[in-house]
Formats: C-alpha cells, structure tokens, sequence
C-alpha cells in the first residue's frame, strides 16, 4: 500500500509508449496475502493499465518468453496501424 502512489508516479513519469507486464499471481490477484493485508494492493491493474498478465508464483521462464513474444506482437501491430 506504501509503494502504490511511488508505483502510480513511475508509471506517469516513463515516456511513451508504455507497456507493463504483470508477474506473479501476488501483482495480479494480491495472492495469499491478499486476505487482511494492510502490505498488499488486490490487483496492480487497478493503479496502472496491465498489457500482459503473467499467473502463477514464479512465473516459469517459458512464460515469460511467451509473455515478451506477445508484447513484441502488440508493439508491431500498434506499429502497423499507424
């Protein structure tokens, strides 16, 4: 919860084009400690638009590759039509 206006912040401050990649279910979901936490946000996608999000805690390297193969994909299309 301290590092979500610090994470808002950063995002605002990276140049265009922006894109970010959720890792882990605890980014995603909140995880196990989503459940009376006051040390975890339920959700990174509610503070900063998510292109990808990745499952599982840690993500396998294979996904991850997926991941950045898919993001490399939308960055050429969103290329494309312009």
């Amino acid at each position: 919860m301290k590092m979500a206006p610090s994470l808002v912040r950063l995002y605002e401050q990276m140049p265009e084009p922006k894109y970010v990649i959720a890792m882990g279910a605890c980014t995603i979901t909140g995880g196990m400690f989503s459940t009376d936490s006051y040390s975890t946000v339920r959700g990174v996608d509610k503070l900063i638009p998510v292109d990808i999000h990745l499952p599982r805690c840690p993500p396998k390297p294979e996904a991850i590759i997926d991941a950045v193969t898919k993001l490399r994909k939308k960055i050429a299309q969103e290329s494309f039509e312009e």
